[in-house]
């Protein structure tokens, strides 16, 4: 009987759910535990490939910005293996530390717009140092009281 009903269509069935984006994209990019480390293994490991590489080429501040800063996209999306992407997404929008990855993000787009554009040497040195501070600011905001801490470091140096 109830062969020929799933034939034929239930009516009494609930209707599903509707999934939203983020279910959809969750559901798209589940990863295995092993494909997960694997994945944070070859991110991390680029990302941190790039970065040392980009020290070698301190005195081009160009393409020292541009390893730099691939250093830093693959660093963020190897910690997106191990979390998952919709989880990273929304660990980046609490409000704790919304303004913190919007500046980041911001910090990186416009140092790679930078690099690409043909932009002076001296606004891409300025545009790697506040990568860097956005970079600290926005990893010491998954510390608690880490943004407290680093801005009294911040304050103790500069008044010195």
């Amino acid at each position: 009987m109830d062969s020929i009903k799933s034939l034929l269509g239930d009516d009494n069935k609930q209707p599903e759910k509707e999934q939203s984006v983020w279910d959809d994209i969750n559901n798209q990019c589940s990863l295995t535990f092993t494909q997960r480390v694997i994945g944070f293994g070859i991110c991390a490991g680029v990302g941190l490939l790039f970065t040392f590489l980009s020290f070698m080429f301190l005195i081009s501040p160009t393409t020292f910005a541009f390893f730099f800063t691939i250093g830093d996209i693959l660093m963020v999306l190897a910690t997106g293996f191990v979390v998952g992407p919709v989880k990273q997404l929304k660990n980046m929008a609490q409000p704790t530390r919304l303004i913190c990855a919007i500046v980041f993000v911001f910090s990186l787009i416009l140092t790679l717009v930078a690099v690409f554009q043909g932009w002076s040497f001296i606004l891409i040195i300025f545009l790697i140092i506040f990568q860097i501070c956005a970079l600290l600011y926005y990893s010491f905001s998954y510390i608690p009281y880490g943004r407290q801490c680093l801005r009294g470091i911040c304050g103790s140096v500069v008044s010195v």
